[in-house]
């Protein structure tokens, strides 16, 4: 009788430790709760603000014509600059100079024909503000032929559509608004260039996937979306 009651209490003892090994167990609970991250927002869409260069500038209504300001150019023009535009006479300016073009400002340029600078007359009574224009753009086919808008366009359209548009006009409200003349008139090609290089707002650096040439052939080709350039 007692080894039954024995055996019996021993079978007790193990059912009940089984059951506890088989419970689950309630989870610990946390110190602190998980915290809750902010919304992503991406920077404002890109607006214009005025530039020095802007200031007296009356700009285009129109996109500047390059073909239009080729006929100009050879009326008014060329007798000093030259139809190479490598100049002609003592202090007119070499238009074929890249590095010089790359770091100019197209609304400077415009001023001076406006207003005219040292030797060379302003054409402010002789030309309306869409010829000036027109001529202005066409001093960057010197240097920027359309040989270099055609590599341009490749590059362009290989890296950079899916934020700035076949057309320049952005797909994305940060993309720089390419087609403003305003925005793209008033800054040298100098600091477009830089900003495809080192990195802008949400754009990335492009100058380990992009050679020199590449990135300079990309920025002339976006510059060239604010004006008609030869042969359109």
């Amino acid at each position: 009788m007692k080894r039954t009651c024995a055996l019996s209490a021993l079978a007790m003892f193990i059912l009940l430790a089984l059951a506890a090994c088989t419970t689950p167990q309630p989870l610990p609970v946390a110190p602190t709760g998980i915290p809750t991250l902010p919304p992503a927002t991406l920077p404002p869409a890109v607006t214009p603000t005025p530039r020095p260069a802007a200031v007296g500038i009356t700009f285009p209504a129109s996109a500047p014509s390059a073909a239009a300001g080729e006929a100009i150019y050879r009326t008014k023009c060329v007798s000093c600059h030259g139809v190479d535009g490598k100049a002609q006479v003592a202090g007119a300016r070499n238009f074929t100079d890249v590095d010089y073009v790359r770091a100019a400002i197209p609304a400077e340029f415009y001023r001076v024909v406006t207003k005219g600078k040292e030797q060379m007359p302003g054409f402010e009574k002789d030309l309306s503000d869409q010829e000036r224009w027109d001529v202005t753009l066409y001093l960057w086919s010197f240097a920027v032929p359309d040989s270099a808008l055609a590599k341009g366009k490749t590059v362009f359209e290989a890296n950079c559509v899916s934020c700035h548009g076949p057309d320049g006009k952005g797909l994305i409200p940060q993309a720089a608004p390419l087609t403003n003349a305003e925005y793209v008139l008033t800054r040298p090609l100098t600091e477009f260039y830089q900003a495809v290089t080192a990195g802008k707002g949400i754009m990335p650096p492009w100058q380990d996937r992009l050679s020199v040439e590449e990135r300079w052939a990309a920025v002339e080709y976006a510059q060239a979306f604010a004006y008609k350039q030869l042969g359109k």
